[in-house]
């Protein structure tokens, strides 16, 4: 069964120093300054979502091209996808069943989340200009 204490031993095994955020929620801080990538992980039940939140903050000013790169990189990407939180803002998130998840599954897909917002950062905060369009990955 993959709860708290699982979630806190293989967050150790990784090295990834974690905080309590809230009663589900335990955040990851990644990177130096001005470069940290933060990383939220939220578990329950039946799903371990790790996601950082936002993204990019663009209160919902998200260009039509904003939304095809989106999609062009989520065909692309393994797992971790690109999508909008209910404030517009993207977000960036890798959803994991917990039923039978191992430690090899769970490193693979945190390290996938944090190789993807490093990969893309620098393009959506370009994209982050209203008449800018994303191109390539940066």
């Amino acid at each position: 069964m993959f709860d708290e204490t699982t979630l806190r031993e293989h967050l150790k095994r990784m090295d990834w120093a974690s905080v309590r955020h809230d009663e589900t929620t335990w955040r990851s801080t990644h990177g130096s300054a001005g470069k940290e990538v933060v990383v939220y992980l939220r578990l329950n039940d039946n799903w371990l979502i790790a996601s950082v939140v936002p993204f990019l903050a663009t209160g919902g000013n998200n260009p039509f091209e904003l939304s095809r790169w989106l999609l062009r990189m989520n065909r692309d990407m393994l797992q971790t996808k690109f999508a909008y939180d209910d404030d517009g803002d993207v977000v960036l998130t890798v959803e994991l069943p917990t039923e039978s998840l191992d430690f090899s599954e769970f490193k693979g897909a945190l390290e996938g989340l944090l190789d993807a917002a490093v990969k893309h950062r620098a393009t959506l905060q370009a994209a982050a200009a209203p008449s800018a369009k994303p191109k390539g990955d940066a």
